[in-house]
């Protein structure tokens, strides 16, 4: 993958990590738009997997409760407790995105190769 698009997943995953952070009573209607609208310009660079799949899945629940938590003015700790499993679902979700377009450095290309290259032991 180049490094133009790598760039810009981190760049809409920060931004989606703004915008849980600095999220209020105010702007709480359009949060989840916000980050389905980022997760779907992420989601078309990416080969889904089952672990992506869950931690995508998790982190849209997990910011809207948190958006519903702001809108319906919960007490303040109520709210910065969703605050921060919203957070802590969106870093999850970035770290599977990382391992998803991340090549793999530690694992050859042709592991056929290598395992070809091997002589049996003389005994």
């Amino acid at each position: 993958m180049s490094d133009e698009v790598q760039n810009y997943l981190t760049s809409e995953i920060e931004t989606l990590r703004s915008a849980v952070f600095r999220a209020g009573a105010l702007n709480a209607k359009t949060l989840g738009p916000a980050a389905e609208r980022h997760l779907e310009n992420v989601l078309r660079f990416v080969t889904m997997s089952s672990a992506l799949e869950d931690a995508t899945y998790l982190a849209v629940t997990r910011i809207a409760a948190f958006a519903r938590a702001l809108y319906a003015q919960v007490p303040v700790a109520e709210s910065e407790a969703a605050r921060r499993e919203a957070l802590a679902a969106v870093d999850a979700l970035a770290l599977e995105f990382d391992s998803a377009v991340r090549p793999k450095a530690d694992v050859p290309a042709d592991r056929g190769h290598v395992e070809g290259a091997r002589q049996p032991l003389a005994g």
